[in-house]
């Protein structure tokens, strides 16, 4: 039996791309290097609490047609040692950054469950920032349409690399 290498290191705009043995198909990198929950447990933590996004989901017509407030917090999982030493941004995440990639996502994608939102931006989230190790997503829908006075419904996932 032969053995089998690894296949060489291919960059791109996007990142660091690896391909996939057998099929010839490149992936990226972030997607098969895989981070345990006690990575996260001590990893460093940038957050973003409250952010207001007006968007058009949920499973009536109405509310796609008309939009509605989604609260977004996010924990973004990271290594900031080297940003903190250097005081450099691109050595960490860029916070404002990923506020207007949150919102630009939301408003340019339409879900049914507030679920399916979570699992998508945080995919999305994981695979546009490379530091990412993992992300904790809590969104609220403050106006969900219940028939009842209510402060917010929502879901609250994490998600690793």
């Amino acid at each position: 039996m032969s053995e089998k290498k690894l296949c060489e290191t291919i960059e791109d705009d996007r990142g660091v791309l690896a391909r996939r043995d057998g099929a010839g198909l490149p992936v990226r990198a972030g997607s098969v290097s895989h981070v345990t929950a006690e990575d996260v447990a001590l990893a460093d933590k940038v957050f973003i609490d409250g952010l207001e996004v007006y968007a058009n989901h949920g499973v009536y017509e109405e509310e796609n047609k008309l939009g509605q407030k989604f609260v977004v917090s996010a924990t973004l999982y990271c290594d900031t040692r080297r940003a903190g030493q250097t005081d450099d941004l691109d050595a960490s995440i860029d916070y404002g950054t990923v506020c207007h990639d949150i919102d630009g996502f939301l408003r340019e994608h339409t879900f049914k469950l507030v679920e399916r939102m979570a699992e998508a931006l945080a995919a999305y989230l994981i695979d546009r920032y490379p530091l990412l190790m993992g992300v904790r997503l809590k969104i609220e829908k403050p106006w969900a349409p219940v028939g009842l006075p209510l402060r917010s419904v929502g879901v609250e996932i994490e998600r690793l690399r």
